[in-house]
């Protein structure tokens, strides 16, 4: 009998067990697949690379949500020092990112005019209320006061902090919400020393203190009885617990459990729930892909990359770098190998224009084709106050975490920050 039982041990799930873990609580992580870590998992093969699930920065460093659970469980997330040299690519070009309003007032890349109407933009994003916004796009709010164009063309920009670029689909209300918090913090983001891995390992000690992890055991379907959860049953066993938490997408709640027992609100939210797709390609070289230590955001193109070994040699064998290149594929990507193909040459071009000596100088690569990147797209419909409370409200000691819940923040911030309101609720809660 355990106290509470944990399915995916992705960010969300091996964050509520460890928090659980220090309350007292005695934990069963079930993983179904081989790896902790869901779309975040991290691997060091024999020849010493450390190879990634896509690359995994934390928005707003020690200030941000990720951090907030090591604080709770007596520790920190070790960021690298932060780099002053990230890069954006618009119009063609690779520009010095702007740090803050004063340098978006001073940025070559908009005219005169529409670096003041961007400066005004923002002092409206700032004093906003996102609850005000958050049913509105961002090409809404910006259209409720100002009409320049070129300014227009950069609010893709605003829209990628959320990952979702797209200033006509992305949640004015999320946008403001991020970027409010991002100004207070006064930071970025945060790459965290040997990746992933570093997070994993930790939240895994305090598991270990009063709980246990099980890979390759798939839960087939949560036990209920009178309306109260009871237990759930793997493809090696049955376990039993009062209490379950479902830390993956909603969607694939809807295959293990009764869905006459879930509110028709909940199962229509989870069947038309929009997640977005991405390509990512790790590329090993012999030499330095550039000298640059921070990070290159697309705004008219929506791609990113990394170069880890420029700040963390840790992830390569000695004399061999790693950058991790990423590029969103179209909006409801249906897995067609053709459209994958298509956008990864797009990826490749866009890396010959800019760095015309680098893809000849790779070594080795690793492609892979995520159908899922982020299992919750911050259109208006699935904003913050649209998503499903992470209480459920029919099924008693059923709880959900993850990054399509209503957790605070975007992308793995919402599995972060709904791990702490689920594991708070629990422990506060009268066990019997």
């Amino acid at each position: 009998m355990y106290d509470v039982i944990i399915i995916g041990a992705g960010y969300g799930g091996m964050s509520t067990a460890a928090l659980l873990g220090e309350y007292g609580k005695k934990i069963l992580v079930l993983e179904g697949s081989a790896l902790k870590g869901g779309r975040a998992a991290s691997f060091k093969d024999s020849d010493g690379y450390t190879w990634e699930y896509g690359a995994h920065s934390h928005r707003l460093a020690h200030k941000g949500i990720a951090n907030q659970v090591f604080k709770k469980l007596g520790e920190e997330i070790e960021f690298i020092p932060e780099a002053r040299d990230s890069k954006l690519i618009f119009k063609g070009k690779v520009w010095e990112r702007p740090r803050g309003p004063l340098e978006f007032l001073s940025t070559p890349m908009l005219s005169l005019k529409a670096r003041f109407t961007l400066l005004l933009f923002l002092l409206k994003l700032k004093k906003a209320h996102p609850h005000d916004w958050y049913e509105k796009t961002l090409l809404q709010f910006y259209r409720t006061w100002f009409n320049n164009k070129e300014v227009e063309e950069f609010l893709s920009f605003f829209g990628m902090t959320v990952m979702c670029p797209d200033a006509t689909k992305v949640s004015a209300g999320e946008v403001i919400d991020f970027l409010q918090r991002a100004l207070a913090a006064g930071i970025g983001v945060g790459e965290p020393a040997g990746g992933s891995a570093q997070l994993f390992k930790k939240l895994k000690k305090h598991i270990d203190k009063r709980g246990e992890i099980r890979l390759e055991e798939k839960a087939v379907s949560i036990i209920v009885e009178n309306g109260h959860v009871r237990g759930v049953v793997t493809n090696n066993g049955i376990y039993n617990a009062n209490r379950v938490v479902f830390a993956a997408r909603l969607p694939l709640l809807l295959d293990i459990i009764d869905n006459s027992l879930l509110s028709n609100k909940l199962v229509s939210y989870a069947k038309n729930l929009e997640n977005s797709s991405g390509l990512s390609i790790d590329f090993i070289t012999h030499g330095p892909a550039s000298s640059i230590k921070g990070s290159i955001l697309g705004v008219d193109i929506p791609i990113w990359a990394k170069f880890q070994s420029n700040t963390d040699a840790s992830f390569t064998p000695k004399d061999k770098y790693l950058s991790t290149w990423g590029i969103m594929l179209p909006w409801k990507y249906d897995g067609d190998p053709a459209v994958a193909e298509k956008t990864e040459k797009k990826l490749k071009s866009t890396i010959s224009h800019f760095f015309p000596g680098f893809l000849p100088n790779i070594v080795k690569e690793r492609k892979i084709v995520a159908n899922v990147m982020n299992g919750n797209v911050l259109t208006p419909g699935q904003s913050k106050p649209k998503r499903p409370r992470v209480v459920c409200d029919t099924v008693q000691g059923l709880y959900f975490v993850g990054d399509t819940v209503r957790g605070d923040g975007c992308s793995g911030d919402i599995s972060f920050s709904s791990a702490i309101k689920v594991a708070d609720t629990i422990s506060g809660e009268q066990f019997y």
